[in-house]
């Protein structure tokens, strides 16, 4: 009796003020779930949480109670370091603009795929889905393969703005050898960028199972590429782009850009900001329907409002 009439006068007070919309709610409610969530950051940040566990011999991947890895954040003091190598959900916004890394790169050694998979675009308004992952790493591939449909998807669809992180935490040489071939790749072919990615990653998945270190070849990146559609004139400079080691400064920077965020193993993913628990999400449409939960969270107006750019970078 005494709730009902506390809550009776409290909406008598109340009364003389407008009674805010539901999107106004949902805003409100919003905020305070990044309030949340920011609190959290700077407990996991205090807390300094790292694991690894890496699978040996040539093909290696990386393992443990669950196939994630622990993110730490990176505090954003707002130096130098902070915009060049900005925490999940945020993009940089400036090119890594230097020798041996490819003309679509970010500072921090990834790049971005907007609407209709377009290269260097973004989905204004949309969540980004942050990818760490390392060519060597046969998790990642996984994860990759099982969720590439679903995340083309909602590129078209303009719901997401995917950023790739790549890495070199293993130390494979396999990782070099793709990353010289992907730098050819988004320098030259970037419109098949995104299927050879995938392509690729397809590769490794099948080079792990048959645990046949001899599929480790240009020869079979190249093909990679032909199933991908980019061009012969394109792939046939893998070779020497492999030989030369000719985006090494990309690899170097990519990993710096992983360490300096707290990257200890892969593969990471993280929608909106918040890390995913990778064994939650196994299904083909679990991504998909984080999306859409998401979505509901929003104002209307807010998420009718989504449209396609240029990256930051690219209007530099």
């Amino acid at each position: 009796m005494h709730i009902r009439t506390a809550r009776t006068e409290e909406l008598q007070v109340a009364s003389n003020q407008p009674r805010p919309t539901k999107a106004q709610r949902r805003e409100e409610a919003r905020a305070r779930a990044k309030a949340l969530r920011e609190q959290e950051a700077r407990r996991q940040r205090r807390a300094t949480i790292a694991r690894r566990s890496l699978l040996g011999a040539a093909v290696v991947g990386v393992a443990g109670v669950s196939s994630y890895m622990v993110y730490n954040h990176l505090q954003n003091s707002g130096g130098t370091g902070a915009a060049q190598f900005p925490t999940a959900g945020a993009i940089a916004t400036t090119r890594a603009d230097r020798s041996g890394v490819p003309e679509p790169v970010l500072s921090n050694g990834s790049w971005t795929y907007g609407p209709s998979s377009g290269l260097d675009t973004i989905s204004s308004q949309a969540p980004v889905l942050d990818v760490y992952f390392d060519y060597s790493c046969h998790f990642c591939a996984s994860f990759e393969t099982t969720h590439a449909s679903e995340i083309s998807t909602l590129l078209s669809q303009g719901k997401i703005t995917l950023v790739l992180h790549p890495s070199k935490i293993l130390g494979q040489e396999w990782t070099d050898q793709v990353m010289n071939a992907m730098g050819v790749v988004l320098n030259e072919a970037p419109d098949q960028s995104m299927a050879f990615h995938t392509a690729v990653m397809e590769l490794f998945s099948r080079i792990y199972e048959a645990q046949d270190t001899s599929m480790m070849t240009t020869e079979n990146l190249v093909a990679a590429a032909t199933s991908a559609q980019v061009p012969t004139e394109v792939s046939s400079r893998f070779e020497k782009a492999v030989n030369d080691n000719t985006y090494e400064e990309w690899t170097s920077l990519a990993q710096e850009a992983a360490s300096a965020v707290g990257v200890t193993a892969t593969p990471t993913v993280y929608l909106d900001g918040e890390r995913l628990d990778l064994s939650q999400i196994s299904g083909e449409t679990a991504i998909t329907e984080l999306v859409e939960a998401i979505e509901a969270s929003v104002s209307p107006a807010a998420s009718e409002g989504a449209t396609s750019e240029a990256s930051p970078a690219a209007e530099g």
